[in-house]
């Protein structure tokens, strides 16, 4: 975005609303009569130059939409346009002709925006939207679950699948009949903290657990055990032990003292009596702040006077904590309590609720892009895809396929005779056909070793995954035939990158590394660049007031400024040294020095020994190139512009129908 950021053409300015491309772009054509007539909207020239066309919808729509203002174009809007629209085609055509679009570089950085213009493409914004309410829906509940899980490879034969399922199924009804769920879990569950949890979950909300879970949890009801359900993990059943509306944030003042964990009895007996004198000064009347402040040993909040940044009801505090704060009034001091990490006390300072949607929204969508449950998205545009280009697939040749694929593969080991391999068609979509062939060539490059899976299962997903990115990929191959808008913005980043590279070849560089051409240009206009009134000085800093006072008065004795430091800086190096300076008035100390002449004593405002020799007031001195560096490359530049567009007006002829022109204004 940097280059096209850099460039002066207004048109190259992108302000895009990709949404509503893509509603456009769903929007179906009113079916026409037969009788009815089509009607063509006229699209005349507008310019020519060398063989090249420029119509007027292109240059209508970059007019108007580089328009700033409401107000009816002028004559001088559009002729000021004209010209500047003549000038970036022939040096995009010039980039064309030394074949820049051909470099490397210039492809690559095309892609790379290319893939980010055509996403909002790719995702369906129904579905989308859809799966951020759902999230903050669930967002207002906070849930308390305990499982089972009994581990089964997303890709495990049928029967391995069935066994897991139905193990499930048997310990579901044996807790449905009384026995408890948390001992049950801690005996047959493979979840690793299940041991220890006893299946126990805590709290948890939206995005904590992986999405197929998260569903689960939602859809049962408290009390509840679910049937057996799949995610990346294997299969699992969740019994809802709560639901509580979600509490949302607290900010708490902290005071804590810590004991080490495993703690001799009396280290925690000594720490527990701390923090009882702490709770009794409070009580007494002391200022939560000051004894947080002169006792506490948070490290994070004791500097800040005890308070904490804002807690949520499911943070990773303690949960004993967690629990103390939720039922804390507004500014109520709690009483002295333990964790795993000391003894607290906490103030309620305030509480805010879950906020509005408009609120989080940001967060969601950024969470939900970044979860499984954007796969949803994914999918609905895959499908759209798949019906739209008439996708359609040969089960009989994939299976055959499939069949002659053994054990090497989960091995990730399995090769093929590409002599030999088959070219049988396996699907196709629009105008694009995908073989075994194909596909063997993506199997070998995406084997891995696999343990306790079906290869034809594993084999099997891999072809869908493989065409529905192949569906995805042809969606976006077309995008610049299906939508306008889409073709038109990517002519712009074309050409925009074009011309920042050969602007920059021409121009910009060019100005920079040409110091032969600087220097003649500096010379044939150096009258150009004069400094304004400057009052001319030195400034001398002295070591000591002593010092000061005896330089001043060898200045006013006639000694010269070589006299006074032979002298000055022979008792002691460095006592004296000075610095010649001119200035603008609009310079703080030359405002000062501006109708002073000779020496000037300005009180020492910086605790400096310094005084002021002033020359008096320069005018119309001319700044040295070094000195108008800036504007004189800056002009250069537009100068090597100017010379270059004279070059390419010269070079390509160019022809104007003013009859259209006169029509837009």
């Amino acid at each position: 975005m940097k280059k096209i950021a850099l460039l002066t053409l207004s048109i190259l300015v992108l302000s895009i609303n990709y949404n509503s491309f893509a509603q456009k772009s769903k929007k179906i054509a009113p079916k026409l009569a037969v009788k009815e007539t089509v009607v063509v909207k006229p699209n005349p020239v507008v310019f020519t130059f060398g063989s090249e066309t420029v119509l007027q919808n292109e240059f209508e729509r970059l007019l108007y939409k580089n328009k700033t203002t409401k107000e009816k174009l002028t004559e001088k809007d559009v002729r000021e346009y004209l010209d500047l629209y003549i000038n970036f085609k022939l040096k995009v055509k010039e980039a064309k002709v030394l074949q820049l679009d051909t470099n490397p570089n210039f492809k690559t950085e095309l892609a790379g925006y290319r893939k980010q213009l055509a996403n909002p493409y790719l995702t369906d914004k129904k579905v989308s939207e859809s799966l951020m309410q759902e999230s903050y829906e669930r967002m207002k509940t906070e849930i308390n679950g305990s499982h089972i899980l009994l581990f089964c490879n997303e890709n495990a034969s049928p029967a391995d699948t069935l066994a897991a399922y139905n193990k499930l199924i048997d310990l579901r009804k044996r807790a449905l009949k009384g026995e408890n769920f948390d001992t049950l879990a801690s005996k047959f569950s493979e979840d690793p903290s299940a041991k220890k949890q006893g299946g126990k979950l805590g709290w948890y909300t939206v995005f904590q657990m992986v999405y197929p879970f998260e569903n689960q949890s939602y859809k049962t009801n408290k009390g509840e055990i679910s049937m057996p359900f799949r995610t990346q993990f294997g299969f699992h059943i969740v019994k809802i032990n709560d639901k509580r509306t979600a509490r949302g944030e607290v900010k708490l003042g902290h005071i804590m003292i810590r004991y080490q964990y495993e703690a001799a009895p009396e280290q925690i007996l000594d720490a527990q009596n701390k923090i009882d004198s702490i709770y009794n000064l409070i009580k007494g009347g002391k200022s939560f702040g000051e004894v947080a402040e002169q006792y506490s040993q948070d490290e994070a909040s004791n500097k800040n006077k005890g308070e904490m940044n804002w807690v949520a009801s499911l943070s990773g505090y303690p949960e004993e904590f967690k629990e103390t704060a939720f039922t804390l009034g507004k500014d109520e001091v709690s009483k002295p309590f333990k964790t795993n990490f000391g003894f607290h006390i906490i103030k309620l300072i305030d509480k805010r609720p879950l906020g509005e949607f408009k609120d989080v929204q940001d967060v969601i969508k950024q969470k939900t892009n970044k979860d499984s449950r954007s796969e949803s998205s994914k999918a609905a545009v895959i499908a759209r895809v798949k019906k739209e280009n008439g996708y359609s697939e040969n089960n009989l040749n994939l299976r055959a396929f499939v069949n002659t694929i053994d054990s090497t593969f989960i091995n990730g080991t399995w090769t093929y005779d590409e002599e030999k391999i088959s070219t049988n068609n396996l699907f196709t979509i629009g105008t694009k056909s995908f073989n075994v062939k194909d596909f063997a060539a993506y199997l070998k490059d995406n084997q891995q070793p696999l343990e306790k899976v079906s290869t034809q299962m594993v084999v099997l997903k891999q072809f869908r995954n493989w065409a529905d990115d192949k569906c995805l990929s042809y969606e976006e191959s077309i995008l610049e035939s299906k939508y306008e808008d889409f073709k038109n913005v990517m002519q712009e980043y074309n050409d925009g990158i074009l011309l920042f590279d050969l602007t920059d070849k021409k121009v910009w560089s060019k100005a920079v590394n040409d110091t032969l051409g600087l220097d003649k240009f500096y010379e044939a206009n150096k009258n150009n660049y004069k400094w304004k009134d400057r009052v001319s000085y030195s400034v001398y800093t002295c070591l000591n007031e002593k010092t000061k006072i005896e330089a001043v008065k060898m200045f006013n004795k006639g000694k010269t400024e070589t006299e006074i430091f032979a002298k000055l800086n022979k008792k002691v190096a460095g006592s004296i040294s000075s610095k010649e300076i001119k200035n603008e008035r609009s310079d703080a100390t030359a405002d000062k020095l501006w109708d002073k002449k000779g020496i000037v004593d300005i009180a020492n405002i910086d605790g400096n020994f310094k005084f002021y020799f002033v020359n008096g007031v320069v005018t119309n001195e001319t700044k040295t190139l070094k000195e108008a560096k800036g504007i004189v490359t800056s002009e250069f530049q537009n100068q090597l512009e100017k010379d270059w567009i004279k070059e390419l007006r010269a070079k390509y002829v160019i022809n104007v129908n003013e009859e259209t022109v006169k029509s837009l204004y």
